[in-house]
């Protein structure tokens, strides 16, 4: 019986190969294991959370609707987002709300981000940083209605900050004429009548500046809601009672200086006499009505050829004739 040769060199190839492929699966199956294990490791130490995040930049005093907004549950969980009550977690608590300051995209929406202080409350009372305190102003939110033609032409909006002018039918004093003391019979005992030189009063309307820098809280057609002192609404709520007139002036953003308007205030008399308007006659007049002077011409500018040398430095330029 004859044997079978077998090459053994062959045979070891084969045993060498197969050596490296069982190295070659093992080091994948032991990176395979520690790296799941490392990442196994990362999720049990840094704990998550859900909260709510900007979808996209928002400005301040926006109105937060669903679309602005992204529900995120990879949020870590840290001294912020730990605190109770912070973090919103759901769109409900932000819906419907106002922004007090701006927000970047992807940012974490926190309630001290928000200006109204309450839930669901459609616009804001404090601004962002006011807190109440002992000696804080009592701010509360006021009512007023304004038609368009009082109001910038209806083109005001929440957040933009307004000077206040009230107008009021003012009623004229008490007549000066003789009047019976209160308990008396007999003839009526004489009130002295004022001087000719004395000032006499008129009923008539009466227009002035009242207020000044209040925020539009919020509006809806011509009712304007203003952030005011409570001694502010007070005047505010008599003035409507009396049926006083408001309108609302808009100021720059820039202009946030208290004026002083003591100097301040109009009538019809006044207007009359400070830009000399006329008052009407009956038509024939007595007499001739004389028509108004010419304009005076423009003096012209003198030309670079008359004008000389030039005038010593500080020395009176000529006036303009007819100047």
């Amino acid at each position: 019986m004859e044997m079978e040769y077998k090459d053994p060199g062959r045979r070891g190839k084969w045993i060498v190969l197969l050596g490296v492929i069982l190295a070659v699966g093992a080091a994948a199956a032991a990176f395979y294991l520690i790296n799941n294990a490392q990442q196994q490791a990362g999720r049990g130490t840094a704990k998550t959370t859900t909260a709510v995040v900007a979808a996209k930049p928002l400005p301040a005093k926006k109105t937060l609707t669903a679309d602005d907004l992204i529900v995120r549950d990879d949020i870590p969980l840290d001294s912020t987002t730990s605190i109770p009550g912070m973090v919103a977690t759901t769109k409900d608590q932000l819906v419907g709300r106002v922004l007090g300051v701006d927000v970047a995209a992807g940012q974490l929406m926190t309630l001290n981000l928000l200006a109204s202080t309450s839930v669901g409350g459609q616009f804001p009372i404090l601004g962002p940083g006011e807190t109440v305190a002992p000696d804080s102003d009592a701010w509360r939110a006021i009512s007023v209605t304004v038609s368009d033609d009082h109001a910038v032409g209806g083109m005001l909006t929440a957040g933009m900050t307004v000077d206040v002018v009230l107008t009021e039918a003012m009623k004229a004093p008490p007549s000066a004429a003789p009047t019976t003391q209160p308990g008396q019979s007999g003839s009526p005992s004489p009130t002295p009548r004022p001087s000719a030189s004395a000032m006499i009063y008129e009923a008539g309307l009466s227009t002035k500046v009242t207020y000044q820098k209040m925020q539009i809280l919020a509006r809806t057609g011509t009712s304007y809601v203003l952030k005011a002192t409570l001694p502010v609404a007070e005047e505010i709520t008599q003035a409507v009672l009396d049926g006083g007139v408001f309108t609302l002036l808009l100021r720059p953003d820039q202009d946030t200086r208290i004026l002083d308007v003591s100097g301040l205030g109009t009538t019809t008399s006044r207007i009359l006499q400070r830009y000399g308007l006329l008052f009407p006659e009956a038509w024939p007049g007595n007499g001739h009505i004389p028509s108004n002077p010419p304009i005076p011409a423009i003096t012209p500018a003198p030309s670079p050829s008359d004008s000389g040398s030039p005038a010593p430095s500080g020395s009176p330029a000529a006036s303009p004739a007819g100047g």
